[in-house]
C-alpha cells in the first residue's frame, strides 16, 4: 500500500518534569512509529489527504538504568492523536531524476497524565497530573525527493517541526514543545514479488526552549516493516522502531542529571494493510515498546488512511 506516512503528532509528555525523562518532558516532537510501511515510496503525482489516528498508553516510566523510575509514586499516560497531512507531488517536475513532493502536517492531540512525585515520608506524593488538547506543532517538508525503480524505491529530504502548538511552562502537560526541530530523513522500500520491506532512518536536531533554557539532545530513529501481499489489495506483517538519543539534554549550559538524560526504546508488533482501489488505502498496526530508558514504555495503536484528490 502506497502510504508514505509522515506525521508530527507532537506529544509533550511530562512537560514540567524534564529531569525525569529523556528529552525535555520525555516526549518527542516527531511521532515515532508512524513511518513504517512503504516509507520509501513517494505518492503518485497530484494532491493527497492522509489521516492518522494514534492511541498511546503507558503505565510505566523507566529511569536511566531501565528500571522503574523511582521518582514517581504513580504514573499513567494516555494520548489520542488525530493528524492531518496534505501532500502534493508535482506533476512533470524532476530533480536529479527524482519526483518532488511537498508536505504539511497538523496534529490534534488529546493528552491525559496521571503523575505523582514521590516525597520523603511522611509527606504525601505530589500530584502533577493533568489533561490537555488542541492543535500541536506543525510539520513542514517543503521539498522531498523520490526515486522509483522496478522493485526498489527511495525518499530523501529534510523536514522542520515548528513551535506552533500552545505551550505554558507552568503546566504539567502541553500540546506544543516550544522548540523547533530540523530532521534529515531517508526511506527505502523493496518490493520483490509479493513480499515487501521498508525502512526509514531519521536524524533530528532540536532547538532550545527559550522559556526553560532547555535543549533536548539529538535523536536517531529507525522505523521498519516487513510483510507479504497475501491477496489482491491485502498485506500483513510486522513493524516497529528503534529509537536512540545521540547527544545530551542540556539546561543552562550543563548536562541534565549529570549524565545527559539520554533516552532509548524499541517496539515491535503486527500490521494489516488494505488498498481496495488506486488512491485509497488503510493501515492498522500495533507497536509494543520494550527496553526503554529515561522515558515512558507503553503500546501504540495506529490507523492510517490515504485518499487521492
Amino acid at each position: 500500500m502506497k502510504t508514505a506516512c509522515l506525521a508530527a503528532c507532537a506529544i509533550a509528555l511530562l512537560g514540567s518534569l524534564a529531569p525525569a525523562a529523556a528529552t525535555e518532558g520525555g516526549g518527542n516532537a516527531y511521532a515515532i512509529g508512524v513511518e513504517t510501511n512503504s516509507s520509501g515510496m513517494m505518492l503518485p503525482e497530484g494532491s493527497h489527504l492522509l489521516v492518522y489516528y494514534q492511541h498511546y498508553a503507558a503505565d510505566r516510566a523507566r529511569g536511566n538504568d531501565g528500571g522503574d523510575n523511582r521518582r514517581f509514586a504513580d504514573f499513567g499516560l494516555r494520548a489520542d492523536v488525530v493528524a492531518l497531512r496534505l501532500s502534493h507531488v508535482w506533476r512533470g517536475v524532476r530533480l536529479a531524476g527524482a519526483s518532488l513532493e511537498s508536505r504539511i502536517v497538523l496534529p490534534l492531540p488529546s493528552l491525559a497524565l496521571d503523575l505523582a512525585i514521590a516525597r520523603p515520608a511522611p509527606q504525601p506524593a505530589l500530584d502533577r497530573g493533568g489533561a490537555t488538547r488542541g492543535p500541536g506543532d506543525l510539520t513542514v517538508a517543503p521539498l522531498l525527493l523520490g526515486w522509483h525503480g522496478a522493485t526498489l524505491h527511495h525518499i530523501a529530504g529534510l523536514e522542520l517541526i515548528l513551535p506552533s502548538g500552545h505551550y505554558n511552562r507552568d503546566r504539567p502537560l502541553n500540546v506544543g514543545r516550544n522548540a523547533w526541530q530540523l530532521a534529515a530523513l531517508y526511506g527505502v522500500t523493496w518490493l520483490p514479488g509479493r513480499w515487501e520491506a521498508s525502512a526509514r532512518l531519521r536524524h533530528a536536531i532540536n532547538g532550545r526552549n527559550d522559556a526553560t533554557d532547555y535543549r533536548s539532545g539529538n535523536e536517531l530513529s529507525l522505523e521498519f516493516s516487513g510483510g507479504y501481499r497475501f491477496a489482491p489489495g491485502w498485506s500483513a506483517g510486522i513493524n516497529g522502531y528503534v529509537y536512540r538519543q545521540t547527544s545530551d539534554d542540556r539546561q543552562a549550559g550543563a548536562a541534565v542529571n549529570g549524565d545527559g538524560n539520554r533516552g532509548a526504546v524499541e517496539a515491535l508488533g503486527p500490521y494489516l494493510a488494505w488498498s481496495p482501489a488506486p488512491g485509497l488505502g488503510l493501515v492498522a498496526k500495533l507497536q509494543v515498546e520494550s527496553g526503554a530508558h529515561n522515558r515512558a514504555e507503553g503500546r501504540r495503536f495506529w490507523l492510517q488512511g490515504r485518499y487521492a484528490f
